[in-house]
C-alpha cells in the first residue's frame, strides 16, 4: 500500500516514536513497533490514512479488520520514495509459531505487500481461503503471509502456501483452515525483522541499523 505525500504520515524515528506513543495501541504492539523503528532508526517510516486503507478496500473488495487497521493508521511499514525493481525485501529471524516457513532450510526473502496479483490468486485466498496476503516469498509461490478476514477477533498473521492451495483446489477439497499461525500479530511480524535487503544487493541488518 503506498503511503502517500499526505503531511504528517511519513516520518523518521523521533516521529515514528511519536505516534506509537500517542496512539491507542495495547503495550505489546507499542513495545513491538518500538522495537521494529529501534532497529533501524535511520529509515523512515509511514502510516497509512484512513483514506487509503478505504481505497485498499474497494479496489480488493474486502472488509480491513478494525485491529489491523488501528495498526496500519499508527504505523505501516518502513518507507522507501519509487521504490525499484526488485523491491526493499526482509528476512525475519523466526516466526513466533510453528509453520512451514520455520521448518526451511532456505533464505527466505518476502516482499511486504497487501493484496494479490490476480483475480484467481483473489478467488482462491480471498474468497474461499478468508485470507488477505500482506507478504510474499519473493520470487516463489510457496509461502505468503496473510490476515484473517473471517474472524475479526483473530489478531495473528498466517502462513500457508499458495502452490499447496492450488493443489488442495484442484483436488476439489476446501483451502479454508489450511492454513498456520506465524506471528501473533503484525507488529510482532514488524519486530522479528532482521534485515532488509535493497534492489543492488546491499543489506542492512537490525544490529547495524540499532541505537546505541
Amino acid at each position: 500500500m503506498s503511503s502517500g505525500t499526505t503531511p504528517g504520515r511519513i516520518g523518521r524515528y523521533p516521529d515514528a516514536l511519536q505516534w506509537i506513543s500517542t496512539s491507542s495501541l495495547r503495550i505489546e504492539d507499542k513495545n513491538n513497533l518500538n522495537l521494529f523503528v529501534a532497529n533501524y532508526p535511520n529509515f523512515s517510516f509511514f502510516r497509512d490514512t484512513p483514506e487509503e486503507i478505504n481505497r485498499r478496500e474497494r479496489e480488493d473488495r474486502i472488509k480491513i479488520p478494525p485491529w489491523f487497521r488501528k495498526i496500519r493508521e499508527t504505523l505501516a511499514f518502513a518507507h522507501f520514495p519509487s521504490p525499484p525493481h526488485p523491491p526493499p525485501l526482509v528476512r525475519f529471524d523466526a516466526p513466533d509459531c510453528d509453520c512451514s516457513m520455520s521448518e526451511s532450510e532456505e533464505i527466505q526473502w518476502y516482499q511486504l505487500k497487501l493484496g494479490v496479483m490476480g483475480e484467481d490468486d483473489r478467488e482462491l485466498f480471498v474468497d474461499q481461503a478468508g485470507l488477505y496476503p500482506i507478504a510474499t516469498w519473493f520470487g516463489t509461490n510457496q509461502s505468503y503471509l496473510a490476515i484473517n478476514l473471517k474472524d475479526s477477533s483473530d489478531n495473528r498473521v498466517h502462513e500457508f502456501s499458495g502452490a499447496d492451495y492450488w493443489d488442495i483446489s484442484l483436488s476439489g477439497e476446501s483451502v479454508e483452515g489450511e492454513s498456520q499461525p506465524a506471528f501473533t500479530s503484525y507488529t510482532g511480524m514488524l519486530s522479528h525483522i532482521i534485515e532488509f535487503k535493497f534492489a543492488n544487493g546491499s543489506t542492512i541488518s537490525a544490529d547495524q541499523g540499532r541505537k546505541p
